[in-house]
């Protein structure tokens, strides 16, 4: 898929609504997880004052909707840049720009370095030259959506930096193994590899807040169930 830097924030504000699925669909997950620890605390301070259980269930509630916020807010953006890399390919796209990009910038590099660039046709450009490159044309993308909205500045952002993250490496082992970068070599193939390469490494962050948030709001509730009991006992 050849999109500019312009299309891109369109494809980027499409992805809205997957978002916008994922959080709403977070957020009520969490809501009726904390009914359901709302009506168990309830059940352990029902003996009590009816204030008791009402400080719990509105402790229980506030809890969860708030856990529901926070990963629903990081599940959408992760969600979409899922969606992103496997259906629209975006991945692909924005390798494409950036290194595009980078040999713009190559091409436009000072008298020295561009003679020596040029001479080597662009085959062994020195490991970091092409760093620097790279992190100089990604800081460019990140500028060029400035104006858009938060949305798709926060989605363009997280898929420059994966693409950056992938890119880098795999410029460090061809560095290594050949003691400089083909940029136009690396450009077809990261291009070629980038969404099924980025696609199984952006989820993995979210998995563990998943089973943080999980495991955290039951305990949260327990721990101010437990006590209440004890002031409870305490003015008894």
């Amino acid at each position: 898929m050849k999109i500019d830097v312009r299309s891109l924030s369109t494809h980027l504000a499409g992805l809205a609504w997957v978002a916008v699925r994922s959080f709403v669909a977070t957020v009520i997950g969490f809501t009726l997880a904390g009914v359901v620890l709302a009506g168990v605390s309830h059940h352990f301070l029902s003996d009590h004052h009816w204030v008791y259980g009402a400080i719990a269930v509105t402790a229980a509630l506030a809890e969860s909707v708030a856990a529901g916020v926070v990963l629903g807010a990081k599940r959408a953006v992760v969600t979409a840049l899922a969606h992103g890399l496997g259906t629209l390919r975006l991945g692909r796209a924005l390798t494409h720009l950036v290194f595009e990009r980078m040999l713009g910038l190559a091409a436009g590099a000072e008298s020295g370095q561009r003679s020596g660039i040029v001479a080597r046709q662009l085959e062994r450009v020195p490991l970091a030259n092409a760093e620097e490159l790279l992190t100089r044309a990604v800081v460019a993308m990140t500028g060029d959506v400035g104006q858009h909205g938060w949305f798709q500045r926060k989605v363009q952002t997280q898929l420059l930096a994966a693409v950056r993250k992938f890119t880098l490496a795999r410029f460090r082992v061809e560095g290594a193994e050949r003691g400089g970068i083909d940029l136009l070599r690396m450009k077809e193939e990261l291009e070629r590899t980038a969404d099924e390469a980025l696609v199984q490494k952006i989820p993995g962050g979210l998995r563990l807040w998943t089973a943080l948030a999980l495991v955290a709001l039951p305990a949260v509730v327990a721990v101010q169930t437990w006590v209440l009991i004890l002031l409870i006992h305490a003015k008894g």
